[in-house]
């Protein structure tokens, strides 16, 4: 088990909620080519349980097809129970020089995903090579979507509408919590969000302050992360 250094450890944030991402939707402009590859690009990131850093590009000049998410890292699947899932292949993470794998689903709300993307790729059409979320630049054509873009967007609107100070890493937290609480067994989300080993117990404790609040009201579910949290007693 590797532990990081006290210093690389990220100060806790807010998570994000599904009505935050609903008040987004309602505060870019859907027209916009920057605007509908953010949105998607929040979603994907939210529901896909995963870093912002995996999905955008550090700069615009340093986007890698090798190592970025594109068009053609996108696949369009079905479940064992005939439902629709897309799964979308990281080429490179800190944790996997050879990539790895996430995936969701399409959803009846605004917050859908994959209606998103479908919307980002009517008005952004690239090559399969071209990153996933990239947009149509009105002087400069197409640009991969970066990291500082998306959390710059973020900051923004918290700011504009007096709103939680969220972060980029918040979509992660959010995305794990929506699903313990809509009742997803830990394991499931463990597996959805790439934790491997004890990883996951210590992103949990990591994060217990902040987590802790949203599950008061479900006592089950609050007992369960309750264990995963604290040390065994002797």
């Amino acid at each position: 088990m590797h532990l990081a250094p006290p210093s690389s450890k990220r100060p806790l944030c807010e998570p994000f909620h599904v009505d935050m991402l609903e008040l987004i939707h309602l505060l870019l402009d859907p027209e916009s080519h920057k605007d509908a590859a953010i949105f998607t690009c929040l979603t994907i990131v939210f529901y896909c349980i995963s870093h912002l850093g995996e999905f955008t590009v550090p700069s615009i000049k340093h986007f890698d097809p090798t190592k970025h998410i594109t068009w053609a890292h996108m696949s369009h699947h079905h479940d064992l129970h005939g439902l629709p899932v897309t799964k979308f292949h990281i080429p490179w993470t800190k944790t996997s020089p050879t990539g790895e794998d996430t995936q969701c689903m399409p959803l009846e709300s605004i917050t859908n995903p994959i209606g998103a993307l479908k919307h980002h790729f009517c008005l952004n059409p690239a090559d399969p090579n071209m990153h996933l979320f990239a947009w149509k630049h009105p002087t400069s054509g197409l640009r991969p979507l970066s990291r500082s873009e998306v959390t710059k967007c973020i900051t923004l609107l918290m700011v504009a509408h007096n709103l939680l100070n969220l972060k980029g890493h918040s979509l992660r937290i959010g995305g794990m919590l929506h699903y313990l609480l809509c009742r997803t067994p830990f394991d499931v989300v463990k597996t959805m969000g790439r934790w491997a080993g004890d990883s996951f117990t210590i992103y949990l404790c990591h994060h217990a302050m902040i987590l802790a609040p949203y599950l008061n009201d479900t006592p089950a579910l609050l007992e369960h992360f309750t264990r995963y949290t604290m040390p065994p007693v002797c």
